[in-house]
């Protein structure tokens, strides 16, 4: 057996690595037109990069969320799939920066939806990780004072 296809394949099993081809092209390509460039991508395909982004990279690029955030009440379905799909605190709090985002800019009005609202704080007060589950709480606050 070729040494590369053990190699991915125990990466896949050991690691579960998915392919990053384009986040990592997306950051390859000049940061200043970052944002620019966010805005010509799919939900799904701003979303991965936002993750790689502020999960993988330093500093993180949060600022990524912007271009999601801006997409208001559509975006909304889609991240709680996400949040569904992926309930670990990280997932949790990528998604809460995009939410505080949304009420910040005025793009969503989180704190009016109070089925989503309830979801976040649920999942916030379940979060594993006490020093994020802080965070968390910080950014959920922040969400209910935004005006």
């Amino acid at each position: 057996m070729n040494i590369r296809v053990v190699l991915a394949s125990a990466c896949l099993l050991v690691f579960g690595c998915e392919d990053r081809d384009l986040e990592q092209k997306f950051f390859s390509q000049p940061a200043a037109t970052r944002l620019e460039r966010m805005h010509q991508y799919s939900l799904a395909d701003q979303y991965k990069i936002f993750r790689y982004g502020n999960d993988r990279r330093e500093p993180p690029a949060m600022f990524l969320a912007d271009p999601i955030a801006e997409r208001g009440a559509t975006a909304v379905p889609f991240l709680l799939d996400q949040l569904h799909s992926h309930p670990d605190d990280i997932t949790l709090r990528d998604i809460l920066l995009i939410f505080e985002t949304m009420a910040t800019s005025k793009s969503y009005d989180v704190r009016s939806d109070a089925n989503l609202m309830a979801e976040l704080t649920s999942r916030v007060s379940g979060m594993k990780d006490a020093l994020w589950q802080d965070n968390c709480k910080k950014m959920l606050q922040r969400i209910t004072d935004s005006k």
